[in-house]
């Protein structure tokens, strides 16, 4: 059985993502019911969680996983450098003209963004002590793509900003796959960037040189669907949803 979140009601699907898990439900003729986060909250489904897949918001699925014990770890978050820094000392860094790209610890507490002098207001909701990872600002990317991955193999690719032509070199992304398995888990999606990289060689011969810099990885449970067929994405939410309900690094209940 599929649970797929909806709203109080229980009439529609939480939004777009929910829609594509129940359609993919559909088009693997698997069972689903459409589930409120009331009623995961209040405790009726806590001995299915196990062994049925539960689908839903970043926050429905913390309130899942929270219930069996089970709140996946953090996963690499990138394969380049960063500082771990508290808020504070962002904000005095930046208020010394720095600029950088920044992301929370806590997963999807807020989106990665570049901020500067001007742009760190808009994390003033945030406390001082809020722990944060700090990375030097990437090259200027010209097409952005999110890769989807199931057991170390790239199973889609969709561009989500910039040129669509300009596509990443797949065998240096697998290269960076294969260097990272270890702490990868079963499915997950990755955001690369193709990025100018203009060399000595570059210049001389007045050619761009592109290069791939992964600009994060995300945890599958807590990502949406760019374009995926439907049968697809619902494999790889399942695949990591049972990655993480039977972990054996978890304490049990």
């Amino acid at each position: 059985m599929v649970y797929i979140q909806s709203n109080s009601e229980r009439t529609l699907p939480h939004h777009f993502d929910a829609a594509c898990a129940l359609y993919g439900a559909i088009d693997s003729a698997q069972d689903f019911r459409l589930t409120s986060f009331e009623e995961v909250q209040s405790g009726k489904f806590d001995n299915l969680i196990k062994s049925n897949l539960f689908v839903g918001s970043v926050e429905f699925m913390r309130e899942v996983f929270t219930r069996v014990n089970k709140i996946p770890e953090p996963i690499l978050n990138s394969d380049r450098p960063f500082q771990k820094l508290d808020l504070l000392t962002v904000r005095n860094r930046i208020n010394m003209d720095f600029k950088y790209f920044v992301k929370p610890f806590q997963q999807k507490l807020f989106s990665g963004l570049v901020v500067d002098r001007y742009s760190i207001t808009s994390l003033r909701e945030f406390p001082d002590d809020l722990e944060v990872m700090v990375y030097d600002i990437l090259p200027p990317i010209i097409s952005e793509w999110r890769l989807y991955v199931m057991y170390g193999k790239i199973e889609d690719a969709r561009n989500y900003s910039g040129d669509f032509k300009r596509s990443p070199e797949y065998l240096d992304v697998e290269e960076k796959l294969a260097k990272n398995k270890s702490s990868l888990p079963r499915c997950f999606t990755m955001d690369v960037g193709v990025c100018v990289n203009q060399d000595e060689i570059a210049l001389v011969y007045g050619i761009n040189k592109h290069i791939n810099v992964i600009i994060e990885f995300n945890d599958m449970y807590a990502i949406g669907n760019y374009g995926v067929e439907n049968s697809l994405y619902l494999r790889m939410l399942r695949e990591r949803y049972f990655e993480i309900v039977h972990a054996r690094t978890n304490v049990e209940m």
